[in-house]
């Protein structure tokens, strides 16, 4: 699928007819390009547990994501969940949007909202952004435990080994006040704004905004970004960014190189997370896929660009 896509974005280029960024929805999919290059694809068919982004695309078209790996079916591209759910005073039942499998009544499906997609590509902006509606339910009764408003923006970045892309969600516990908790036994938690590397990113090296460098280090610790670079040649990798502006910033994080590739921007890191009725929890990250390995300093260069635009 991404070779086909690739391969007529590219003829599209040559023709001259697919210029700056682009969007276009393809049945359950939206595919943004730039120039005629792909960028990244939206998914969110009725068929799929949670919507996500596979592939993303850095601009020489290698994807630093993918979906779906026999280890671990449900971590699909770029995606954001939640695997600890809960009404508050029933903790113990929670329910889990993250995974992929078990009981019905623990199990929850991110359900996108048919006919919410819009796109938004104001001329000139330099970006584009599609915009979309999510229900979060838990499979045994269908109960609704949180509306999500979800925005996903490609950015024009003044760098050309880069492509940025902002992901912006507001959820909202509708009926009753909600416990958002970290990862059951674990010192820190997976869940959040999470992406999966391909194979061949695997062992990589990670390091964020405070210097820290290794897996080992970058584990739990709070950034303001952090970034990854695959091995071996050509090199490529990823950044992840969290606003200013969301709460608990700067995040903890989530990172593994060994083994396979992931990162997760971890608003519930460290601890749970109380959402009250009715009062919207807003996060926005920013993603860049790049070519190359990058310095810290050209990462904080590019971080601090991101904000100004997203401020």
């Amino acid at each position: 699928m991404v070779t086909l896509l690739l391969a007529a974005c590219l003829g599209a280029a040559a023709s001259g007819q697919e210029e700056g960024l682009r969007i276009a929805l393809e049945g359950a999919r939206a595919a943004v390009t730039r120039d005629g290059a792909p960028v990244f694809e939206y998914q969110f068919g009725a068929d799929l547990p949670k919507p996500f982004v596979q592939p993303l695309l850095t601009p020489a078209g290698r994807p630093v994501t993918m979906a779906s790996p026999p280890d671990h079916v449900h971590h699909r591209g770029l995606m954001f969940a939640l695997g600890n759910v809960a009404f508050a005073g029933e903790e113990a039942q929670y329910v889990v949007f993250w995974g992929e499998a078990g009981a019905p009544e623990r199990l929850g499906h991110i359900v996108h909202v048919p006919g919410s997609e819009r796109i938004e590509a104001p001329a000139g902006a330099g970006r584009v952004t599609l915009r979309t509606r999510n229900e979060w339910r838990r499979l045994s009764d269908r109960a609704l435990m949180l509306t999500e408003s979800r925005r996903i923006t490609a950015h024009e970045a003044t760098d050309p080994r880069c492509n940025v892309l902002t992901w912006d969600t507001e959820l909202v516990a509708p009926t009753r006040d909600l416990v958002l908790g970290p990862t059951e036994g674990r010192a820190v938690s997976y869940y959040g704004l999470g992406l999966r590397t391909p194979p061949e990113m695997n062992g990589g090296e990670v390091f964020d905004a405070n210097g820290k460098t290794g897996e080992a280090a970058v584990l739990g610790d709070d950034a303001r970004w952090c970034a990854y670079v695959g091995p071996g040649e050509p090199k490529r990798g990823f950044a992840m960014f969290d606003h200013p502006d969301n709460p608990r910033h700067p995040t903890g994080w989530f990172v593994m190189s060994a083994g396979f590739g992931y990162m997760t921007a971890s608003v519930v890191c460290h601890a749970p997370l109380a959402l009250p009725t009715g009062q919207p929890l807003r996060l926005r990250y920013g993603v860049c896929a790049f070519d190359g390995a990058p310095t810290a300093e050209q990462v904080e260069g590019w971080y601090e660009e991101w904000v100004a635009a997203e401020t």
